[in-house]
């Protein structure tokens, strides 16, 4: 079975958008203020390009060879052998291909939003890294 489905967690999380926006838009000013338009900016993308994951929507993919993910600025797709490691809260989960936990996690994994279909990805995923074990 295979599973496609998009995340966007700006539409999903309106008030959270809404305090982030105001935020950058206040530090944006004060950089406006202090160093000029250009600088002014110059945050304000720095900080939504940053924040990409959350501004922009993600797709994602589950199928019987592997999961994918492709955000604004990257893709990445890890098949199911090489994942080792499986994390999940309510919005989302984590698949590694190490063991252990590492200082690392943060720059490497794969992110999946769940968006509306947490119980359908839990469940996909749950079944395919059951499969893996048992091979």
């Amino acid at each position: 079975m295979e599973l496609t489905w998009g995340a966007h967690p700006l539409k999903e999380r309106l008030l959270a958008g809404t305090l982030t926006s105001m935020l950058i838009l206040a530090l944006a000013s004060a950089v406006f203020a202090s160093a000029g338009p250009a600088w002014g900016i110059l945050t304000v993308l720095a900080l939504v390009l940053a924040l990409n994951r959350f501004y922009f929507p993600s797709r994602f993919v589950i199928d019987r060879h592997g999961v994918a993910a492709r955000y604004l600025l990257s893709r990445k797709r890890y098949e199911w052998s090489s994942v080792r490691r499986f994390l999940w809260d309510k919005r989302g989960a984590y698949l590694s291909t190490r063991g252990r936990r590492s200082w690392l996690d943060a720059h490497s994994g794969l992110t999946v939003l769940f968006g509306s279909h947490r119980t359908e990805v839990l469940n996909l995923i749950r079944r395919h890294m059951d499969e893996v074990s048992t091979r």
